[in-house]
């Protein structure tokens, strides 16, 4: 083989080699709704039966994913805003208030850690406690 061909491979494959790079841990997740950029403190995950996991860039969009798909839901993890920890959607307070986290969908929900974080937020940003939107209406 000549010297000319093995430059190509090896230029082929540094090229494969930044493209799997790149869209594997250098770009930004994005929503598995509506495609948007996560922001790290709106994140929304829910995990599946089968230990998959889907990402959302709101509560709006994960709650409207999970309306049409909750049988192979296991738990959903919400991100606490004021911390950035994750916790069980059923153990956050939920806010509904006057800032949109999302100009691409509205979202006007977060979440809190503690109840005091929740309640701050919706005196500051006129908003009330709200019901855990993953609840499933029987």
């Amino acid at each position: 083989m000549t010297k000319k061909f093995w430059i190509g491979i090896v230029i082929a494959l540094t090229i494969a080699l930044i493209g799997v790079s790149y869209q594997k841990f250098l770009r930004n997740p994005r929503c598995a709704y509506d495609g948007s950029p996560i922001a790290p403190i709106y994140e929304v995950d829910i995990v599946l039966k089968d230990a998959s996991t889907y990402r959302f860039c709101s509560v709006y969009c994960a709650t409207q994913w999970f309306r049409k798909n909750t049988q192979p839901v296991d738990h959903i993890l919400v991100t606490d805003e004021v911390r950035g920890n994750k916790i069980d959607s059923y153990m956050a307070y939920f806010v509904e208030s006057e800032l949109i986290t999302n100009e691409a969908n509205g979202n006007r929900i977060h979440a809190f850690q503690q109840r005091q974080d929740a309640l701050t937020h919706a005196e500051k940003f006129h908003g009330k406690m709200a019901d855990d939107p993953f609840t499933i209406d029987e």
